[in-house]
């Protein structure tokens, strides 16, 4: 059993000893979303343009691009943001990326990666869509990030509103993730690719033993008494 450490009411640690490189771990996903959107409008116009004003096509591509994401999605979570052998996140590049948001889950500027390393994962993916689909990729890659935009914005939801009573699918299975199985559920915006690749949660299982600070303890005991 792998033994966690979780503050869901404290704000994450500064990763860095510059105050220039703690600034840009800043994220919020308003501005992530107008980022991605703007750069998905000129990508389309560009296309639309130059190459082919066929909307069909544009249709088709972006499209694609939207469900391709839900896969990339999952590879990222599983094999990037965990490590491959134990699914843990606690050391080095994994904590830096996606463990201190396991360990903070609802600090607020910690459920969205930063504008650099998205902006630099994105133009990897770009680069290889460019490579296998041509000038294509103009319009695939729009609705890769668009697809990315959608998942952010419900990963954001998951942590910061409460669990809604009905439609709360989304919440259930992040939250087990994060707190009972996390080598398991690692679909954000889809359960599907958990569901081909085996990874669903397992009723009754358990790999993460969630614990409290004393100052958090003693706030939620007090908190219970009114």
């Amino acid at each position: 059993m792998k033994e966690a450490v979780i503050y869901p009411n404290q704000k994450a640690p500064s990763l860095f000893r510059s105050k220039i490189l703690n600034a840009l771990t800043w994220s919020h996903p308003a501005l992530i979303f107008t980022m991605y959107l703007l750069l998905s409008a000129v990508a389309v116009f560009i296309y639309y343009s130059e190459f082919n004003a066929r909307i069909d096509l544009i249709i088709i591509y972006f499209l694609s691009g939207l469900f391709s994401w839900t896969f990339a999605e999952y590879l990222l979570h599983r094999f990037i943001y965990h490590k491959i052998k134990d699914a843990s996140y606690d050391t080095g590049f994994h904590y830096m990326f996606h463990g201190i948001h396991h360990a903070y889950p609802n600090d607020k500027s910690k459920t969205v990666l930063p504008p650099v390393p998205s902006l630099g994962i994105a133009g990897f993916f770009f680069g290889l869509f460019y490579v296998i689909l041509g000038h294509e990729a103009l319009i695939f890659s729009p609705g890769f990030v668009i697809g990315y935009s959608v998942y952010m914005w419900i990963h954001t939801m998951i942590h910061r509103l409460p669990v809604p009573s009905r439609f709360n699918f989304w919440w259930k299975h992040h939250n087990i993730h994060h707190y009972q199985q996390h080598d398991r559920a690692f679909g954000v915006s889809t359960p599907l690719w958990d569901i081909i690749f085996r990874t669903m949660p397992k009723e009754g299982r358990k790999t993460t033993v969630c614990k409290f600070d004393k100052n958090e303890l003693k706030n939620r005991t007090t908190s219970n008494q009114y």
